[in-house]
């Protein structure tokens, strides 16, 4: 999480005063092949002329404050269906709903878990896994998201 702190200090600023939220930052790959993917969200959801407008000012900002050594590639982009979950905040909305979570560590000789988000605290969350529970410090988590409940109805 103290990683969201960094990002949230160099691109919270352009997002003031506007209806915007940043929802979190992933940094994947490495070397030439870096993509920094920025989550942001609005009431109401983010359009394509809002990711343009974005992807322009975070782009300049990057360039400036230099967070990323090297060639990377920015992403702009909607939190989606299968919202990422970065802060303990966006794990307290999401008590009751389906979620995967991947651990740095092994617990259980896995690192991959999805089950039912059942708490979520300041220090940790507690995961309801094939009626097995689970607790996990956000710093031992690497990455979280919900898992959509899409059920798909076919007429006759």
């Amino acid at each position: 999480m103290r990683r969201q702190e960094k990002w949230q200090s160099i691109i919270g600023p352009i997002l003031v005063d506007t209806s915007f939220e940043l929802v979190g930052v992933e940094c994947v790959g490495g070397g030439k092949h870096t993509v920094v993917r920025i989550y942001i969200d609005k009431p109401g959801g983010i359009n394509l002329d809002d990711i343009v407008h974005l992807s322009r000012q975070i782009s300049v900002v990057l360039d400036v404050e230099e967070p990323i050594k090297g060639h990377y590639t920015l992403e702009v982009s909607s939190p989606g269906l299968e919202r990422p979950l970065f802060t303990a905040a966006h794990f307290k909305q999401q008590i009751g709903q389906k979620v995967f979570v991947k651990t740095s560590l092994a617990v259980s000789n896995r690192q991959n878990f999805k089950g039912m988000l059942l708490d979520a605290n300041e220090k940790e969350i507690q995961l309801d896994v094939d009626g097995q529970n689970f607790t996990f410090a956000y710093e031992d988590i690497d990455k979280a998201k919900v898992v959509p409940d899409i059920k798909i109805t076919g007429s006759k």
